[in-house]
C-alpha cells in the first residue's frame, strides 16, 4: 500500500518515456544540423583566409554573405529564444508544459547558436566584437552545459519517499524503523541555506558525502545481519534487497538536497549573469551590422 502511495507520485509512464526520448531527438537533430553545415562548405571552410575568395560559394558562403549572414541571424534569434528559459522559470506552477523539456529545448537552442555562430564567422574572428560575442556565447555554453550536468545531481524526491522507504524495510526487517530513524536522526544530513554562495555551496559538498557514507554505515549495522539471513530466502530476499536499494536512494537524495539545491541555484546566478552579459554582446554585433547594411533578407 505504502509502495502503490509511492508511485502514485511519480509521473506517468508516458511523461517519463517522452522525458527519455526528447534529448535523444534534440541531440540527433543537433548532429544532423551539424553535419549538413560542414558538408555544405567544407570545402570553403578548409581553405585559407588567401585562397578563399577564388571558391566559387564565396560570396554566399563568408560572413556577409546570404548565406553565412543568414547563419548569424539565426544565431541572434536563437539566443532570444534559449533566454525565454529564464521567464519560463518564473512561473514554474505555470501549465507550460515541463520544465524538463523546457530545460532541454533551452540547452539545444544555445547549443544550435554556438554552431551557427561558429559557421556565420566562417571560424575566423576578424574583429573585437565577433571575438567577445564569440567569446561571451561560449562562455555561457560551457557553464550551460556544465549546469545541465549539476542538474542531473539534483534529488529525485520528496518528504515522503524517505518515510515509505523506512516502512518498506520494515515490513521485511522487523523493529528496524525505530533504529533506522534514530540513526539517522543522529547524523543529520547538511542543511545548506538556498541562498548560500556559489563559493560555500562548493566547499560544502565533501559536508554531505560525508553524511552520506556515515547513514549508509549506520543503516547497513542495522539491517546487514537480517539481510544476510534471508539472502538465501527467494522471496523475501528479493524484496528486501529491493526495499534497502530504495531506502539507500532515498536516504541518498535526502542528505544532498539542500547542498545540490543551493549549489545550482548559485550556478544559475552566475550562468544568467553571462547569459546577460552574451545577450548585449550578439544584440550590439547585430545592431551594428544592421546599421551597416548586413540585413540578410531583411534588406
Amino acid at each position: 500500500m505504502l509502495i502503490a502511495a509511492a508511485m502514485s507520485l511519480a509521473p506517468a509512464p508516458q511523461e517519463r518515456m517522452r522525458g527519455r526520448i526528447i534529448p535523444y531527438v534534440l541531440t540527433a537533430a543537433l548532429l544532423a544540423i551539424t553535419a549538413y553545415l560542414a558538408h555544405k562548405g567544407w570545402t570553403f571552410y578548409k581553405l585559407s583566409l588567401e585562397d578563399r575568395p577564388e571558391h566559387p560559394d564565396f560570396r554566399a558562403l563568408r560572413p556577409s554573405g546570404k548565406i553565412g549572414n543568414g547563419y548569424g541571424w539565426v544565431a541572434a534569434l536563437l539566443v532570444v529564444m534559449n533566454l525565454s528559459y529564464l521567464i519560463r522559470r518564473r512561473f514554474g506552477r505555470a501549465k507550460l508544459g515541463s520544465m524538463k523539456v523546457w530545460l532541454d529545448v533551452h540547452v539545444f537552442t544555445g547549443l544550435l547558436a554556438a554552431i551557427l555562430a561558429s559557421f556565420h564567422s566562417a571560424f575566423v574572428l576578424r574583429t573585437p566584437l565577433a571575438s567577445a560575442t564569440t567569446a561571451s556565447l561560449g562562455i555561457v555554453v560551457l557553464t550551460g552545459l556544465l549546469g545541465r550536468f549539476l542538474h542531473t545531481l539534483a534529488p529525485n524526491t520528496d518528504a515522503k519517499r524517505l518515510a515509505f522507504a523506512i516502512d518498506d524495510v520494515e515490513s521485511y526487517v522487523s523493529n528496524s524503523k525505530l533504529a533506522v530513524i534514530e540513526a539517522l536522526g543522529a547524523i543529520p544530513a547538511p542543511n545548506i541555506p538556498a541562498n548560500a554562495s556559489l563559493i560555500r555551496s562548493v566547499f560544502a559538498i565533501p559536508s554531505w558525502k560525508r553524511a552520506i557514507a556515515k547513514r549508509r554505515a549506520a543503516i547497513a549495522a542495522i539491517v546487514g545481519t537480517v539481510a544476510q539471513a534471508k539472502r538465501n530466502q527467494d522471496n523475501h530476499g528479493r524484496g528486501l534487497a529491493s526495499a534497502l536499494r530504495e531506502l539507500d536512494a532515498a536516504v541518498v537524495a535526502d542528505s544532498k538536497r539542500s547542498g545540490v539545491t543551493a549549489l545550482l541555484r548559485s550556478w544559475r546566478g552566475l550562468h544568467r549573469f553571462f547569459a546577460l552579459l552574451m545577450l548585449a554582446a550578439v544584440l550590439l554585433h547585430a545592431g551594428i551590422a544592421w546599421y551597416y547594411g548586413y540585413r540578410w533578407i531583411f534588406e
